[in-house]
C-alpha cells in the first residue's frame, strides 16, 4: 500500500511539473510576441542620417527617405521663416509677439503667456529653441501669417523651395497632427540652410539656458556642452514619432549634420547621436566642396491693414450638404474667452493653390473644441520619460480644431440624437471631457434631421477613416458610451 502511495504521489508531482512547464512555455511566447511587436513598432518610428555638410556627401543612411514625423523638429521651419523676415526687414528681434486665445490655449511645453499678452521675439526664437514653447510657436505663427493654418501652408511651400521634397506642414509647432510629416534627409536639408542662410541668426541654437520673467529653462538638447564641437541644433518627441534629434557637430574643419528620429527615450537617442556623429567625423572630409545655395533677399509685402472686427456668432457655422445642415458645434459665447484681435500678418497674403480664402486672422475661438482647448490649456500632458529632469514636448494634442476645419475623412461616429440643438452640443462638450484626448483630432458637429412632426439634432464627431471611426467607437463603448458609425458618401 505504501508502495502505491508512493506511485500515486510522484505521479501528482510529474503533473504538476508537466502543468508547470506548459503555463512557463506560453509566458515564453507571449513575451516573445509581445516583445516583437514594441520591436516593429520603435523599427516604425526610426530613422538616422548623417551628412558631410562640407561636401553633402551622405555618410550613414538608415530609412533616411521614409516618411516620419518630425514633432518639434518642426519649430526649425518656424524659426527659418522667421530668421527670412528679419533679413528682409519686416521683423525684428524687438517685434512685439502677441498671444491670441488660440496661442494661449496650447498644450505644454509651453511659456504660459495670457491671451493679449505680447513676447519680445528675441525672446520667442529663444523660447522655441530651449523650451520647445508650443504656445510661442503658435503666437509666431498666427504673426506672420495670419493664423496657423495659413502659417503652416507657407511653411510647406517654403519646404519645397528649400528642396524638402516629402514635407508637409499642418502647425508651426509640431504637436500630433497625422498628416505631418517629413524624412531625416528634409530635416538635414533644413538644417544646412538655417547655417547657410541666416549663420548670426543660427548661432542663437547654441543657446543653453534661457530665462523669462524670473524662470530659467534649459535646453532640451543635452548634447551641447558635452560633445566638443556640436553647435545645435533641435529635439523633437510626441508619441506617434518617438524622441527625435537634428544635431550638427564643427571639429577640427569637419562639419557633420546628423538626425535621428523614433528614440524609445531621451537617453537611447542622444547614445545613438552620439555613436553617429563620431562615426560620420572618422569619414568626413576638411575640404569645403558643397556650396550654399544662397538664395535671394525675400521682398514679402505687407499685408494691408485688417480692422478688428468680432467673430460672428449668432449662427452656427455650416458645412458639408445642403441638406440635411451639419453645424460645426458651438458653445455660447458668453463662455468663450475673447482674445484680441491678431496683428497685421508680416507675410505677403499670396495664397497658395486650393487655399480657401475666406478665413478671417485672428479670429477669437467659436467651436466647442477651441472652448475645450481653454479649458484644457493648463492640464495639457507632458512628457515625463525623458529622463532629463525637465519638459519635453507632450504626447498628446489637447488643442481645439483650427478655426472653419472642415472634416477630412467621410465617416462620422455619432453618440446621440436630441431634441434641440444646445442639448446635442452639451453631449458632445461631456464625451469631449469623458474621454480625454481620444476626440481631439475631430470635428463635432450637430445635424438637424426630421422624425415625424418634430425635429431631432443629431450629435456627431466627423472627420474620420473607416479604420479611425470603427476603433474610437470601439473605445466610446468600452467606456460605456453608445455611439454608430456613418458615412457621408
Amino acid at each position: 500500500m505504501a508502495r502505491n502511495f508512493t506511485r500515486h504521489t510522484g505521479k501528482k508531482a510529474s503533473d504538476r511539473t508537466s502543468l508547470y512547464s506548459a503555463v512557463l512555455t506560453v509566458l515564453t511566447l507571449a513575451c516573445a510576441i509581445l516583445v516583437s511587436d514594441v520591436q516593429a513598432a520603435n523599427a516604425e518610428k526610426h530613422a538616422a542620417m548623417a551628412m558631410d555638410a562640407n561636401t553633402g556627401k551622405v555618410l550613414h543612411n538608415s530609412s533616411g527617405d521614409e516618411l516620419r514625423h518630425p514633432a518639434s523638429l518642426t519649430k526649425m521651419m518656424t524659426l527659418y521663416m522667421a530668421f527670412e523676415l528679419i533679413e528682409a526687414g519686416k521683423l525684428s528681434y524687438g517685434t512685439k509677439i502677441r498671444f491670441s486665445a488660440q496661442a494661449a490655449s496650447q498644450p505644454p511645453s509651453k511659456l504660459g503667456l495670457d491671451v493679449g499678452e505680447s513676447i519680445r521675439l528675441i525672446d520667442a526664437i529663444k523660447a522655441l529653441i530651449t523650451k520647445s514653447a508650443n504656445d510661442v510657436a503658435c503666437a509666431v505663427a498666427e504673426h506672420i501669417g495670419g493664423s496657423e493654418t495659413r502659417f503652416a501652408r507657407l511653411m510647406t511651400e517654403k519646404a519645397r523651395a528649400l528642396g524638402m521634397k516629402r514635407t508637409v506642414f499642418k502647425n508651426a509647432s509640431g504637436l500630433p497632427n497625422e498628416d505631418q510629416v517629413t524624412t531625416a534627409r528634409d530635416m538635414l536639408t533644413l538644417a544646412m540652410r538655417l547655417q547657410d542662410d541666416f549663420p548670426k541668426h543660427y548661432e542663437l541654437f547654441k543657446t543653453q539656458t534661457f530665462s523669462y520673467r524670473g524662470k530659467t529653462y534649459r535646453n532640451h538638447n543635452r548634447l551641447l556642452g558635452k560633445i566638443r564641437g556640436v553647435d545645435g541644433i533641435k529635439t523633437g518627441y510626441i508619441r506617434a514619432s518617438g524622441f527625435n534629434l537634428v544635431s550638427s557637430v564643427k571639429r577640427d574643419g569637419k562639419y557633420v549634420v546628423a538626425a535621428v528620429f523614433g528614440g524609445r527615450t531621451s537617453k537611447t537617442r542622444n547614445a545613438e547621436m552620439t555613436s553617429l556623429l563620431y562615426k560620420s567625423l572618422k569619414r568626413a572630409s576638411t575640404h569645403q566642396t558643397r556650396k550654399p545655395m544662397l538664395v535671394a533677399t525675400p521682398k514679402p509685402m505687407m499685408r494691408p491693414s485688417i480692422p478688428p472686427r468680432r467673430p460672428v456668432l449668432a449662427e452656427p457655422i455650416e458645412v458639408g450638404r445642403a441638406e440635411p445642415q451639419i453645424a460645426i458645434a458651438r458653445v455660447r459665447p458668453n463662455d468663450v474667452v475673447q482674445g484680441r484681435p491678431t496683428p497685421s500678418p508680416a507675410y505677403a497674403n499670396r495664397p497658395p493653390q486650393h487655399q480657401p480664402t475666406s478665413e478671417p486672422p485672428g479670429r477669437a475661438p467659436g467651436t466647442l473644441q477651441d472652448q475645450l482647448a481653454l479649458l484644457l490649456a493648463r492640464s495639457g500632458v507632458v512628457d515625463d520619460t525623458s529622463g532629463e529632469g525637465s519638459r519635453e514636448e507632450p504626447e498628446q494634442n489637447v488643442r481645439g480644431q483650427v478655426q472653419g476645419r472642415v472634416p477630412n475623412g467621410p465617416y462620422q461616429v455619432q453618440v446621440g440624437a436630441f431634441g434641440s440643438r444646445q442639448e446635442a452640443e452639451q453631449s458632445l462638450e461631456a464625451v469631449i471631457r469623458r474621454t480625454n484626448r481620444l476626440l481631439a483630432d475631430y470635428v463635432p458637429i450637430t445635424e438637424p434631421v426630421n422624425n415625424g412632426s418634430r425635429t431631432l439634432y443629431r450629435a456627431r464627431f466627423a472627420g474620420f477613416g473607416q479604420a479611425a471611426a470603427t476603433s474610437t467607437c470601439h473605445e466610446l463603448r468600452s467606456l460605456q458610451i453608445d455611439c454608430f458609425v456613418t458615412s457621408q458618401r
